[in-house]
């Protein structure tokens, strides 16, 4: 963490003031107490980017293919809507296409043998129920049952010839029926099996339509970055729904900017933040944190050093000055007061979880409780026990007793 004070210049200018004493005595390093503001503020650097963008994505549809970029737009490019901004390539989507539409004909054949073969079992059961329905009525028109002109053998002979041909008839019926369903079922495995080729080739037959990703309306093409920092390039692999670029709004900007860990301590959102642009670092814009990772992270893979990643919401946009990518560099104010009494660090004695100071007061030292608020690593603000004007010694305890007793 840096801390900066505007006081610094009139609290440090009286550090070296001699002390009042004997001849001889030793010099003690004292300081004149004066109001000031006091800050907090932590270093922070990034880039610009846009606040709302459109996001060229990698259409979800390509999940089940290895796609290549091939062709990728100048960045920082102006493109109008419809305009090819990324152009990818496969080697398995065609194979893949290709396979496809051969096992859909083959179930398509076998269908259609399916059909015949259903349509010739049917007609030859239909010809068996035709013929046997035939026979029946001759037997039952000439089935003998006078038994006054017919032997009786001859009666039962004709009865059981007559039932024969009926239960031969609803045999073939009930075979009929039994083959329409069986038939019918596997028709419908194999047509099941057919819309699923359908909708695979259907869904090949998409990406590659998609291969071409085009700019969704008119903007500035920005490549984005991978974690690592690097940005995509021609001959990677991309993925579906992989955010490979963005077209952002220009009109709203904002900042994002890391924090070291070591120095995050107080970061928290809406925390005042003032940043320069590097090629115009006489200009200050003002924002506030409008977010923040809860995790800190490496910005390489090879670096020990672990930032925060901070979102900086600008009060204002420029939009002749601001275009994504810029590098800035920001202070994030994590305290901020105004016309306050602020002493060094070294100035302040600790006993039992309360503070001291060292008061001169004339040739004497008087050892005096204060109530702190504040601190950063060089100042620490007294919010009472401590008037302007009154003169302090720096260097807590050595420095009394170099200058006298305390009183």
């Amino acid at each position: 963490m840096r801390a900066m004070s505007r006081a610094a210049a009139f609290l440090l200018a009286a550090l070296l003031a001699a002390a009042c004493g004997r001849p001889g005595a030793a010099t003690v390093a004292t300081l004149k107490v004066r109001k000031g503001p006091f800050e907090i503020a932590l270093p922070a650097f990034g880039e610009l980017q846009a606040a709302k963008s459109t996001a060229i994505v990698v259409s979800p549809e390509s999940r089940f293919s290895l796609l290549t970029i091939g062709w990728m737009a100048p960045e920082y490019s102006t493109v109008k809507s419809g305009d090819v901004v990324i152009r990818l390539a496969s080697t398995d989507l065609p194979d893949q296409l290709r396979s496809e539409q051969a096992e859909l004909a083959k179930v398509d054949l076998e269908i259609a043998q399916k059909e015949k073969q259903l349509e010739k079992e049917k007609s030859d059961l239909t010809g068996q129920i035709t013929v046997t329905a035939v026979q029946r009525e001759l037997a039952d028109v000439y089935a003998a049952r006078d038994e006054t002109i017919f032997p009786r053998n001859k009666i039962i002979e004709d009865a059981i010839d007559l039932n024969y041909q009926t239960i031969r008839e609803r045999h073939f019926e009930d075979e009929r029926a039994q083959l329409e369903k069986r038939t019918k079922a596997e028709l419908q495995l194999l047509q099941s099996k057919a819309r699923a080729h359908q909708v695979k080739i259907k869904q090949f037959e998409d990406q590659l339509n998609n291969l071409d990703i085009r700019a969704p309306h008119d903007g500035m093409f920005i490549i984005n970055k991978q974690w690592n920092g690097d940005k995509y390039r021609v001959g990677m692999n991309a993925y579906s729904g992989m955010k490979l670029a963005a077209l952002p709004d220009l009109s709203v900007m904002e900042a994002k900017v890391f924090v070291l860990e070591s120095e995050a301590s107080g970061l928290k959102e809406n925390l005042p933040v003032s940043l320069s642009l590097d090629y115009e670092p006489g200009r200050l814009f003002t924002g506030k944190i409008a977010g923040l990772d809860t995790i800190a992270k490496p910005l390489s893979e090879d670096s020990p050093l672990k930032y925060f990643e901070t979102r900086v919401a600008l009060d204002a946009t420029d939009p002749r000055l601001m275009k994504p990518g810029i590098q800035v560099k920001a202070t994030i104010f994590v305290e901020r007061q105004a016309d306050v009494v602020a002493v060094p660090n070294q100035a302040l004695v600790y006993e039992q979880d309360k503070a001291f100071v060292m008061v001169r007061r004339g040739s004497r030292v008087e050892k005096r409780p204060v109530e702190t608020g504040a601190r950063s690593l060089t100042l620490t603000v007294v919010t009472k026990g401590l008037r302007p004007g009154e003169v302090i010694l720096l260097g807590g305890a050595e420095s009394a007793a170099k200058a006298g007793k305390p009183s």
